[in-house]
């Protein structure tokens, strides 16, 4: 009986060691990183042709499993029949070096874009850059530890079946990838952008604020009136 009693807790401890080695936090992943860590057959993911992006292929999963930060699961309830609202990952892997260099996380659910927008106030603090609108926010955080930097658009003016609905969309990537870098900061982020650029060129460490007032001692103010309270969405 003991014998049985001890087979059955050594199972129980295996299964859960399983269960728990299938989970991958994504905010405790450093890019780049091997493409294989998280496109295999723990996970569902599959290859999204839909979006061309020259050099690099792309994969989509609605996974829970993988759609993790810091331990709260951003996938939606029906990731098992997805839809054109049902919230998604896609990862970008380098064709020439197999490494996954950009993570881009999409929330169509009021009450999950709030919960990762929480989770990375929560985890880096006070953005690097906040800018408010009246239907979105954009905040920058740069992870010195990872050298991640994380871009997160928080909106709230869309509407899915006449019903109100405010998304998220993140992006995780590689601060050593240029030109994904240079890309995704043109649109929504072109201020951090010259920042980061401006930044590169003097070879020094110092705040976008910083940037933000010498611009506008030289007579540049719209850096600077694109800072705003994190906290006011």
């Amino acid at each position: 009986m003991k014998t049985i009693t001890k087979t059955v807790i050594l199972l129980s401890l295996l299964i859960t060691s399983c269960n728990s080695q299938t989970k991958m936090d994504i905010l405790n992943l450093k890019l780049p990183l091997a493409d294989n860590l998280l496109i295999n057959e723990r996970y569902n993911i599959a290859e999204f042709n839909s979006v061309l992006e020259t050099g690099y292929s792309i994969y989509r999963s609605y996974d829970p499993n993988l759609l993790i930060f810091d331990n709260e699961i951003i996938a939606s309830n029906s990731f098992n029949n997805p839809n054109e609202t049902t919230n998604y990952g896609l990862f970008y892997v380098k064709n020439d070096s197999k490494l996954l260099s950009l993570i881009k996380m999409t929330s169509f659910e009021t009450e999950k874009t709030k919960l990762l927008h929480e989770i990375l106030l929560k985890k880096f603090g006070k953005p690097n850059y906040y800018e408010s609108i009246s239907f979105a926010s954009y905040s920058v955080w740069e992870d010195k530890l990872s050298g991640n930097i994380y871009l997160f658009e928080h909106n709230y003016g869309g509407e899915i079946n006449n019903i109100p609905v405010e998304e998220g969309l993140l992006f995780i990537i590689d601060y050593n990838d240029e030109e994904l870098l240079d890309k995704y900061t043109k649109a929504n982020y072109s201020y951090y952008q010259k920042y980061l650029k401006r930044r590169k060129l003097d070879g020094r460490e110092y705040s976008y604020e910083e940037f933000a007032k010498k611009e506008n001692e030289n007579g540049t103010s719209r850096y600077l009136k694109a800072i705003s309270d994190p906290v006011n969405h």
